[in-house]
């Protein structure tokens, strides 16, 4: 098996969340059996043994399908972010400080928006 890196994940390729709840849950089970066997059953030593060493294994297994999962998870996620075909965008600020330059062009702007003459003549019917 050769190490691969930098390449897209396959979902296809790996273990399916399935095989995941199916691992999990028998990993949990075990786990749960241990404790019972011990103080309930009065089990041997040789099978509480046999025991914790399945559910080793199972705990090794669900990590690896773990990983595997999430790693197709953010991959598939981080495929929507990041540069795309095209040009790029010059990228864009926003500032809540005004520097001296946008303050005289909001006064002019408001300037502007004022009507010229006298007022009376603006408001049509102000009575």
């Amino acid at each position: 098996m050769s190490i691969r890196t930098n390449e897209e994940l396959d979902p296809n390729d790996g273990p399916s969340f399935t095989e995941f709840a199916v691992l999990a849950s028998l990993f949990a089970i075990i786990l749960l059996l241990i404790p019972v066997g011990v103080f309930t059953f009065s089990w041997p030593v040789w099978l509480l043994g046999l025991l914790l060493f399945i559910d080793l294994g199972l705990l090794f297994l669900v990590s690896m399908t773990a990983v595997f999962l999430l790693r197709v998870f953010f991959a598939d996620r981080r495929r929507g972010r990041g540069r795309t075909v095209g040009v790029a965008r010059e990228p864009m600020v926003i500032s809540s400080a005004q520097t001296p330059e946008q303050d005289a062009s909001a006064a002019s702007v408001s300037n502007e928006a004022e009507p010229k003459g006298d007022p009376e003549d603006a408001g049509g019917d102000a009575a």
